[in-house]
């Protein structure tokens, strides 16, 4: 048997007194090295295109899909690719416009509208639709269309309408940057 020598026993003592101590400071809120938990919302994320049966890919056709069309500023105008529509109304800007939708990813659901930076009189109309097998892991409820803030480098996101029966999600515009169908 090991006799337990009285320097031992206060060393032991002193050394469980500091540990309750750095535990007690360590879980006080006030502490600079506690942990610290987020007032703010998590990130929405991008949905994913889910594939096609037929052809295994999100919309059936390469990477980096692109479409631009002019529009007479007098009149107003419609700039479609695949489930991405911009509505531009007559007056919408002052003259006639290159408009652009670049998907540059088929398999998300990103897209970058152009001329990028367009701020317009009048707003410009978006409707994106989805499927069923885009809403794998995705609560639909959720679903809403953002635009990315450079500066803030997140999501924002837009006053818009989810129609769940035809699976659209109808928003305007104000500027043009990168949108996105997002979900929580």
């Amino acid at each position: 048997m090991t006799e337990k020598k009285p320097g031992n026993v206060i060393v032991t003592m002193a050394t469980l007194s500091v540990m309750a101590a750095m535990l007690l400071i360590g879980c006080s809120t006030d502490s600079p090295v506690a942990p610290t938990v987020s007032a703010e919302p998590s990130q929405p994320r991008v949905m994913s295109r889910g594939a096609s049966p037929a052809s295994g890919s999100a919309l059936g056709s390469p990477v980096n899909s692109y479409t631009e069309a002019t529009i007479v500023a007098s009149q107003g105008g419609r700039l479609q690719l695949y489930d991405v529509v911009l509505d531009i109304p007559a007056g919408a800007l002052d003259n006639d416009t290159l408009y652009s939708i670049s998907i540059p990813d088929l398999s998300v659901f990103y897209n970058e509208f152009g001329t990028d930076g367009l701020v317009f009189k009048k707003p410009v109309k978006v409707t994106m639709s989805y499927r069923d097998a885009d809403l794998s892991g995705i609560d639909e409820t959720t679903i809403r269309i953002g635009w990315w803030d450079e500066d803030g480098a997140r999501w924002i996101d837009m006053n818009c309408q989810l129609d769940r029966v035809n699976q659209v999600v109808l928003g305007e515009l104000n500027h043009f940057s990168a949108y996105a169908l997002v979900s929580d």
